[in-house]
């Protein structure tokens, strides 16, 4: 049974570890598809211009209705689509739920710096108030968590760092693979 962590933070222990639940927020080309099947009945009515035969504008309320419930359900799920994270000792996944889930797994030994940082749009645009749960990984950096407030990011960096002590700088395996190949020169 999920509980709550911190605001829209839901959370459970499992065999060997924690699960994660936050909600995902809508990216860019989700919101543009919404406006387009919305806008669909202006752009008819813009296209065939007076529509003063009632047979007409029969026709541009049957599109309005059409793209009326095309949009709905695109919105809906917009609003109920959650990022799941598994976190156990050797593994770090994190997964969004929707039609297209998507999800992505690391090795924990792989992984260091968890922090939190204010939100930047890609205008530059710094947002104090939201912030965004990352960490570096040997595949690059990645969001754990968008969006959310600074308990919710607070809240979720300590749970994670309870099940594993993620490295500040340098992962595990890189000391380790430094150390072999130093005593394979010599």
């Amino acid at each position: 049974m999920l509980e709550t962590l911190a605001g829209r933070l839901k959370w459970e222990r499992t065999e060997d570890g924690i699960r994660m639940e936050m909600p995902e927020p809508a990216s860019f080309p989700d919101i543009v598809a919404i406006v387009i099947v919305a806008g669909l009945p202006f752009v008819v009515y813009g296209l065939f211009g007076d529509f003063d035969d009632p047979a007409r504008s029969w026709i541009l309320e049957m599109v309005g209705a059409a793209a009326l419930f095309l949009a709905i359900p695109l919105g809906m799920e917009l609003v109920g689509r959650k990022r799941l994270v598994n976190l156990t000792s050797a593994t770090l996944t994190a997964t969004t739920s929707h039609p297209c889930a998507e999800s992505r797994t690391q090795l924990t030994y792989t992984v260091w710096n968890l922090r939190s940082n204010p939100r930047v749009s890609l205008m530059g645009t710094e947002y104090p108030e939201q912030f965004q749960v990352e960490i570096n990984s040997t595949s690059g950096t990645w969001t754990i968590g968008s969006r959310l407030t600074e308990a919710e990011a607070a809240a979720l960096i300590s749970k994670m760092m309870e099940v594993f002590a993620f490295p500040e700088w340098m992962p595990a395996y890189k000391a380790a693979v430094s150390e072999e190949s130093s005593s394979l020169r010599g």
